[in-house]
């Protein structure tokens, strides 16, 4: 008798006195719209209406989440949550982005079941475009002179680059320093709020040239230059110095 008391335990959904495991959350179609969103007027900011709709399958309440990121900085641009039923939803989760972001941005769809089990994902990519007002501009510190420093010391000299673009800093996208006449990159500026820049995203790019004893003395040229996200490159702005 035991046997089959156990024979029909295991025949059955759950035990006596266990919780009925609920389904998990499964699309049964899903879509992420718009794919493509372009900015063809000179505003500053364009809106992504971005939404997620299809039909769910299992059993309700589920929790759908919407991540989106710009996958150039891998920056959050919005995160939206909505309760849904099964069978057809629709979550929005629109976002706004300076005309100067363009590029990628990489949406992620998950669900998640009453019970707190994880359910389907989706992923899907939005591109977003803008026309190219123009390239950006630059003007650089003007450094004082620096003597040469003897054995294994360094003196620094600052380089500060203030860069503006007609579409906003977030089209910039790397400012360097080069040797003059295809000479070749020395480095690169950063706007990070780190790597001896003061304040993130303000537009001022910050580097150091260490000068050792190898130094002769004379006047060093460089030339300091932004390049957007469209490739165009900004006027050469010169930067010099004197080693004593």
């Amino acid at each position: 008798m035991a046997l089959v008391a156990l024979a029909a335990l295991w025949g059955c959904d759950a035990a006596p006195g266990f919780a009925v495991e609920a389904p998990r959350p499964v699309f049964d179609a899903v879509a992420v719209t718009p794919v493509a969103v372009a900015l063809d007027t000179d505003a500053q900011t364009a809106t992504v209406p971005l939404a997620v709709e299809g039909t769910l399958a299992g059993e309700g309440p589920v929790e759908v989440r919407v991540v989106a990121r710009w996958s150039d900085t891998d920056s959050l641009v919005v995160e939206a949550a909505e309760t849904v039923q099964p069978g057809p939803f629709r979550v929005e989760a629109p976002f706004s982005v300076p005309r100067g972001a363009v590029g990628e941005y990489a949406v992620r769809v998950s669900t998640e079941g009453a019970d707190g089990r994880a359910g389907d994902q989706a992923a899907a990519v939005v591109r977003f475009a803008a026309t190219n007002l123009g390239p950006p501009s630059v003007s650089v510190n003007e450094p004082g002179a620096v003597t040469r420093p003897e054995d294994d010391d360094t003196v620094e000299v600052p380089l500060l680059a203030t860069v503006t673009d007609p579409d906003g800093l977030a089209n910039v996208a790397v400012v360097i320093a080069r040797v003059p006449d295809g000479g070749g990159t020395i480095g690169r500026l950063y706007d990070d709020g780190q790597n001896r820049d003061e304040t993130e995203g303000d537009g001022r790019y910050s580097a150091a040239l260490l000068v050792d004893a190898g130094f002769e003395p004379g006047v060093y040229a460089f030339e300091i230059v932004a390049v957007d996200r469209y490739g165009a490159l900004s006027e050469p702005a010169p930067f010099t110095f004197t080693v004593r």
